[in-house]
């Protein structure tokens, strides 16, 4: 999925509309706290290095190549 001029790749269709959200914003504003993060998932996001993640879903992104890559976190059950 193209999103403004970043390439999303893996994205489960059910947070498309997320990260779409979360993409226009910090290319509106230039970055994206992880309070605003949290308000467009609806859920805790936290950032380790350059990564973000949710209890469902890690979120890596490439600044360079204006990518990001989106993976299910692995249950812990």
């Amino acid at each position: 999925m193209q999103v403004s001029r970043w390439l999303v790749e893996s994205c489960p269709e059910i947070l498309e509309q997320k990260i779409i959200s979360a993409v226009a914003y910090r290319e509106m504003k230039g970055s994206i706290s992880d309070m605003e993060l949290c308000q467009i998932f609806g859920e805790t996001v936290w950032k380790s290095g350059d990564n973000y993640h949710t209890h469902a879903v890690s979120i890596y992104v490439d600044e360079n190549e204006k990518r990001c890559l989106v993976t299910p976190r692995l249950s812990v059950a």
